[in-house]
This record gives structure tokens, sequence and C-alpha cells, in this order.
């Protein structure tokens, strides 16, 4: 199964890809197999890193519209969408390839996971022999209340889902704030995909 790494990056944080990028590729313990770089808002941003590719569109895209261009271009089985400024898990990807290798009839189509803000540490994850994650059945319109059936304390960090599921359903592109969870919200409605969710802290949102 292949993962892609889709980082959104806007013209203000421009400044941070390369050195986001580095990390990425420095500390994570499997390397997705595709990285690429959906710039907003600017024409001629550059990557001097192999095998990284980098979309431009000079038109500013709210966060939905820049994950919907995303989710297109991705060549890989499963999409991580990440922000250029977000401290990622060195198990991020690891963790993806876990949860989404099995076609059974617990198979996962999309993962929510949990966060912490304005912190650069993470907290080791002993192991992925078993990696707890419980299937969502509501979601109320901001997403900060999400139903798991055994009540795990849900908090949403970016999505990461199958390129079908992408396909299928677009993040809404008019939403200055509280795209996540109306994704999620049709992710649920769909009754077509299954949206799981883990309590492993694989992001951390700088603000």
């Amino acid at each position: 199964m292949k993962v892609s790494f889709c980082i959104t990056c806007y013209d203000q944080d421009a400044h941070l890809l390369e050195s986001s990028l580095s990390n990425i590729l420095q500390t994570q313990t499997t390397k997705p197999d595709e990285i690429l770089v959906v710039s907003s808002g600017l024409k001629s941003l550059s990557c001097s890193i192999p095998n990284v590719k980098v979309y431009n569109f000079e038109n500013r895209m709210l966060a939905g519209g820049a994950r919907n261009k995303g989710g297109q271009l991705a060549t890989g089985d499963v999409v991580c969408f990440c922000d250029v400024d977000d401290p990622i898990h060195p198990k991020k990807c690891e963790v993806i390839k876990r949860v989404f290798d099995d076609d059974g009839p617990d198979r996962v189509d999309a993962l929510l996971h949990n966060y912490k803000f304005n912190t650069h540490d993470f907290a080791p994850i002993k192991s992925l022999d078993k990696i707890e994650i419980e299937k969502i059945t509501s979601v109320d319109p901001t997403c900060t209340n999400v139903r798991t059936a055994a009540n795990l304390p849900v908090c949403h960090g970016h999505m990461s889902a199958r390129k079908e599921l992408l396909a299928s359903i677009s993040y809404r592109e008019d939403m200055r704030l509280g795209e996540d969870g109306d994704f999620c919200q049709s992710v649920v409605k769909s009754n077509k995909f299954d949206l799981y969710y883990t309590p492993l802290i694989l992001i951390n949102y700088i603000t």
C-alpha cells in the first residue's frame, strides 16, 4: 500500500517548507511513498529536495480547496493531510500503513487522530502490534463532539483517507473554519465509508 503525505503551504508559510520536508524525511520511521506540496496563493514555489512534487496554484484557496486538490493529485492509496508548520510524530506513516493495511470487515476508510497544541514533543508509541481505534458513529457540525462506541477522548487532527473516498466526497471549499468537521459529517452520513479514530497524538498544532 502506498501512502502520500500531502502538505498544504500558503504564502506566509513558504519559508518553512524545506525544513518541514527535511524533518519528515529524516525522522519518519517508515518513509511515505510520495510527498506532494499544494502551494496556495503562490506561483513559483519550488523545492530543492528530490522526489518532492510541488503544485503551485496562484489563486489562493481555503483549506478545503487545497485538500481537494491534494486528494486529486496524490497517487497513493491513502492520503495524509498535513500543514507545513505542524510537527509530525516520527511514527505517523508507520501507524497509517498499519491501520489501513486491512481489507477485512473492519476496513478503515478514513482516520482521525489526536493532537496537542504548541509543542514539538511527542510521547513514544510503545507498540504498533495493536493500535487502539474505534469507529465514529456521529459527528456534530463543529466536530467537537464525536461519538465512538467506547467513548474515547475524541478530538480531530488532520484526516488520512483512502483515495477512493476522496474521489467520492469533497471538502467544502467556502469555509474558513470547520471544513474538517463538515467533511467528517459527510463521511459518516454517506453510509458507504467507515471513519475511525485513534487517541494517538500524531501531529501537534502550532498556533
